[in-house]
């Protein structure tokens, strides 16, 4: 069947292009009409329309708090586990986003270097900082950008003002808080009977 016969809506092709990609399509986005993409999805109507033609194309549209996202039908064992060992790498950046004063939740807005300020103040927090894998920066404030450049590219956090450096966090948080307490929970119960799989995106 073709796109026509669905009735969809003139932005399914933006729609596709951005959760294609592995991204969410959050409420309180703003930039690139991303509030928009989220409200065209939320209309029931278009939904179901929406969901049946992605279908087909083996994607699935999931819904979360406030956000959207694709999973992929039937997918193979070996890609869940890769997609595993990407979310480890959120397991230390969650822990020192949870550990600061200014604890950073949805719709939070701050600037990188209040972070590297904080965390250059206090000794506990700048080890968990120092230890975060796959970054080398020499500076903190330089080390808190690239955790902020790696949370937009995965659209968790979205850059408001490009001048000031102000971020902020997207609903779609809430998908990462819980796909790193399921790895919490997957890896205490690995090697038990009752041990279960994940679903994420």
């Amino acid at each position: 069947m073709l796109a026509e016969d669905y009735n969809l809506p003139k932005q399914t092709h933006e729609i596709f292009s951005v959760m294609a990609r592995g991204n969410f399509i959050s409420s309180n986005g703003t930039r690139d009409g991303m509030n928009r993409l989220y409200d065209i999805i939320n209309n029931p109507e278009n939904f179901d329309r929406l969901q049946a033609y992605f279908n087909v194309i083996r994607y699935n549209i999931e819904r979360g708090n406030n956000f959207f996202y694709f999973s992929k039908l039937h997918e193979a064992n070996s890609e869940l586990e890769k997609k595993l060992e990407r979310f480890e790498r959120y397991i230390d950046i969650i822990d020192l986003f949870a550990s600061m004063d200014n604890k950073i939740t949805i719709g939070s807005r701050f600037r990188p270097g209040e972070i590297a300020e904080e965390c250059n103040a206090n000794v506990r927090l700048k080890q968990k900082l120092q230890k975060i894998p796959l970054y080398r920066s020499e500076t903190l404030h330089n080390k808190v950008r690239e955790i902020c450049d790696l949370m937009s590219r995965d659209s968790y956090l979205e850059l408001e003002d490009e001048k000031t450096e102000s971020y902020k966090v997207l609903d779609s948080y809430t998908y990462l808080l819980d796909v790193i307490n399921s790895v919490a929970i997957y890896e205490d119960s690995s090697n038990t009977d009752n041990a279960q799989g994940l679903i994420y995106n």
